[in-house]
């Protein structure tokens, strides 16, 4: 249904279920035919179903299928929305309404691994909550409760007096410690889930103790937060499962609080970028104990990130940065630059916790 057709009573009714006039105003009003969508259609979406990760054996993620799914729905493609969340249902969505993290077009079973990633789930879940306001179709406003109702009952836990997002259901836990990673926190969906009616404290809490780990966590020269984090007993560590890097994961941590306009957060990762020995360009990874850094380039995303978190840092003066998606570009480096894209829209307009 046409939105801009449709009864007062419709509009009502999204508004009730927590689609409020803030989280509207965040959506693109127009359809527009973008280049880059249509690139990223072109190299990265099979059947205009699945997101395929062309830097890892062509695997999809809860990950990627959420990318997708707001991808979709920034770019007013209603028709490739609709195809990406049948194919995530049907094929990654688990019993609890959480979905398993990775789908192999390689293997026997497909989804050997039934375990989750909470990012997967947190951004499929705001999507769908988008494209219900964007297109006025509340039948997606159910199955977005039923996820984020999973995300707290499953993946949110107490430790040490905060409430932190566990990466996924199973196999974060050592002992009185938790592993997380602070890439996963979506900070604006974080804060429009907090914005419904329902569970509004508890998000909000989820928020803002997530907030205060990333203020906390910082190692290293740089003061970085890692890839992995290892909390409890109110200290901070690397993880030891993984390496001492800010880096392929962590990248998303400032793309995150820019999109959420969180400028005075945002310092810290200029500082290192801005390092004479880096050239202004963000290194693949930083190794957090040691200062080294990648031997290699980091990719045209990652500038993208860059350049979005300096354009919010300045308080969004001027036009917002745009980076293109080109035939160079891998899955990663371009999901990176349109998300980049997305936070430079919509950071002005949203709302710092």
């Amino acid at each position: 249904m046409d939105p801009r057709r449709s009864p007062d009573g419709s509009r009502r009714r999204l508004l009730a279920a927590g689609i409020g006039l803030a989280a509207l105003s965040l959506l693109p009003g127009v359809a527009r035919a973008d280049q880059n969508w249509q690139t990223y259609k072109r190299r990265f979406i099979v059947d205009d179903r699945r997101v395929i990760d062309s830097g890892n054996n062509n695997v999809s993620h809860s990950e990627s299928q959420g990318w997708g799914l707001l991808f979709a729905q920034s770019y007013d493609d209603k028709e490739t929305f609709a195809k990406i969340w049948d194919w995530t249902s049907k094929s990654l969505q688990r019993g609890d309404g959480l979905f398993s993290w990775r789908w192999s077009p390689n293997t026997s079973d497909p989804v050997p691994d039934k375990n989750n990633a909470a990012d997967g789930d947190i951004l499929i879940a705001w999507a769908l909550i988008r494209a219900a306001a964007k297109w006025n179709e509340p039948q997606w406003l159910a199955p977005a409760k039923r996820i984020q109702s999973a995300v707290l009952d499953r993946l949110a836990i107490e430790s040490q007096g905060r409430l932190i997002l566990l990466p996924g259901a199973q196999g974060f836990a050592r002992g009185n410690r938790h592993v997380v990673n602070l890439s996963y926190y979506v900070w604006p969906a974080l804060h429009d889930f907090a914005q419904q009616p329902g569970d509004q404290a508890r998000w909000r809490r989820l928020e803002s103790d997530g907030l205060w780990l990333v203020d906390n966590a910082a190692f290293g020269d740089y003061r970085l937060p890692p890839d992995w984090l290892l909390f409890g007993n109110q200290a901070f560590r690397v993880a030891d499962d993984w390496k001492p890097y800010f880096g392929f994961d962590a990248i998303r941590i400032p793309l995150y609080l820019a999109w959420h306009n969180q400028a005075s957060r945002l310092g810290r990762f200029l500082t290192a970028w801005r390092t004479p020995r880096f050239g202004g360009r963000p290194p693949a990874w930083i190794d957090l104990d040691t200062g080294a850094v990648a031997p290699y380039p980091s990719s045209g995303g990652y500038v993208a990130v860059s350049s979005v978190t300096q354009y919010v840092a300045d308080g969004n003066k001027g036009p917002a940065p745009v980076a293109t998606v080109g035939d160079d570009d891998d899955y990663y480096s371009a999901s990176l630059k349109l998300l980049a894209n997305l936070a430079g829209q919509e950071a002005p307009r949203a709302k710092r916790a």
